[in-house]
């Protein structure tokens, strides 16, 4: 008797479980029809620029109804116009109906739809909201918009020509102008009066490359060499020039400085001289910051690099530099110079004095 009573117990425990599964199965109904969300964001046009890399833009959006009360994971995406969100960015990922996008993650998102730096283009935005895989995506309203990002990396170009080292071979002959700013360069070179040159955007004579006619403003050291080129010709005394380049305002200017110069003195590469006397060498300049040379360097002796050819003012020792090949240890003398390791021999050093990179390698 006991048994069929507790038997009953647990049919009737079943029945109010199931009735109760029923009803909620009744309250998480998916509804047939669910409308679009709609979204709104803070402007129709977007102006990025690195200097405000760490501002928001607001976007904001109406809650999804599926007919119940659900947990909703809302997607903000952004892509190009017309691409009928193929291959969208997302921008956010949140259960809240806002997001605050910092600007640099919006430039991200440009760049990795390959829209071009400083250029407007058109763009759209949707809200994807879901709640499981069982249950299909609900797309909100398209919001259109004009974007313009900003770059984050610089591609150098380069010089060629008998005006600087010659017309070939690449890319040994090849000058480098570095570049900060987008389609802005600069570099100190020298120049030969009388020969020419033009700026190549690719390690290669093609696809592009840059002439006299291309600029509409270029100082007066140089002038349209009218060969089948139209290439520039340094009309300029022979000598060293800071040349910057900006390939959007399509100008050239130019300034005579004093050549740039690195020494490398002390017992180390051969003697304590006086740089630019005796035992020191005279690095190779190749671009601003970076010079080479070949060095016999001798076992257990110290040496430094010199900005100018003395004493002073500007030297630079082992502390000064973040990497430095593993022949040579900080003396730990007086000027903690560069101590020689291992045996001696000859090498072809570099060095690297710019802030990022501060380098001394062996070649």
């Amino acid at each position: 008797m006991k048994m069929k009573n507790y038997l009953i117990g647990i049919f009737a425990l079943a029945m109010l479980i199931f009735v109760g599964c029923e009803e909620d199965g009744d309250q998480a109904k998916v509804k047939s029809t669910i409308a679009s969300n709609d979204l709104s964001t803070s402007s129709a046009s977007f102006v990025l620029t690195f200097e405000n890399k760490d501002d928001v833009e607001h976007f904001e959006w109406t809650a999804t109804d599926f007919g119940f009360p659900a947990s909703i994971t809302y997607r903000l995406e952004m892509d190009k116009a017309g691409n009928d969100f193929a291959t969208p960015f997302e921008l956010a990922s949140t259960q809240s109906t806002e997001a605050d996008v910092k600007v640099s993650k919006m430039n991200e998102g440009l760049l990795a739809l390959e829209l071009t730096p400083e250029e407007a283009a058109d763009v759209e935005f949707r809200v994807v909201s879901t709640i499981g895989s069982v249950v299909d995506p609900v797309y909100s309203t398209v919001k259109s918009a004009s974007a313009t990002p900003y770059a984050t990396s610089f591609p150098p170009i380069f010089g060629m020509g008998a005006a600087l080292k010659g017309w070939g071979p690449w890319p040994t002959n090849e000058v480098e102008w570095q570049s900060s700013q987008f389609k802005k360069y600069e570099t100190i070179a020298h120049f030969t009066s009388g020969e020419a040159f033009r700026w190549f955007a690719q390690h290669d004579w093609g696809p592009t490359s840059y002439n006299y006619p291309f600029f509409t403003s270029v100082s007066s050291v140089f002038v349209n060499a009218n060969d089948g080129d139209s290439n520039l010709k340094v009309a300029g005394a022979t000598g060293w020039y800071r040349v910057a380049v900006d390939l959007a305002a399509k100008t050239v200017t130019a300034e005579a400085v004093s050549e740039p110069i690195m020494y490398m003195t002390g017992a180390g590469i051969g003697g304590w001289d006086q740089p630019g006397t005796g035992a020191s060498i005279k690095m190779t300049y190749i671009k601003p910051g970076v010079f080479e040379a070949d060095a016999n360097f001798v076992s257990g002796e110290t040496w430094r690099f010199f900005a100018q050819a003395d004493w002073g003012p500007t030297s630079y020792n082992f502390p000064y530099f973040t990497t430095v090949d593993a022949k040579f240890e900080n003396a730990n003398d007086g000027d903690k110079n560069f101590r020689v390791l291992g045996a001696s021999g000859s090498k072809h050093v570099t060095v690297n004095i710019n802030d990022g990179v501060k380098s001394v390698v062996l070649n």
